[in-house]
């Protein structure tokens, strides 16, 4: 986009925009020849372009992610597959990011059945301890 944007600028300078030097004149550091002149000013607009455009890039690419994640989503809301007939509830996916993080999952634990168990742990303090203590006693 740079790229088309200087060689756009460098033809304007180079067939109109040296006329306009009576008007805005080039600075001291340009060379007064029409062709040079043009070259010298494209390199600077072409540095000025990346310094501009270098924040259209990552904001247009989260844009498109987020929607990519949206569609993502919406794909797991509308998969018959994972309906779920006993309650007659379907799957909602109430994040964007639920598929990246059904991705990470490395293991399911399930006992003999092959129903999927519950791992909880009590964070147990010294008080419940000692009232425990005094009951089983």
């Amino acid at each position: 986009m740079c790229a088309i944007m200087t060689i756009c600028s460098g033809l304007w300078e180079s067939f109109v925009g040296y006329d306009f030097r009576a008007y805005l004149p080039w600075e001291k550091f340009l060379s007064q020849d029409r062709r040079f002149g043009a070259i010298q000013k494209c390199l600077l607009v072409f540095l000025s372009y990346i310094i501009i455009l270098n924040t259209v890039v990552p904001i247009s690419l989260y844009v498109s992610v987020e929607f990519i994640r949206l569609l993502q989503s919406k794909w797991i809301d509308w998969d018959i597959k994972m309906f779920d007939e006993t309650n007659n509830v379907s799957a909602q996916a109430r994040t964007t990011t639920l598929n990246e993080e059904l991705g990470q999952i490395e293991y399911i634990f399930s006992d003999k059945t092959g129903t999927l168990t519950q791992v909880i742990r009590i964070k147990i303090d010294e008080e419940f301890l000692k009232t425990l203590c005094f009951i089983f006693r």
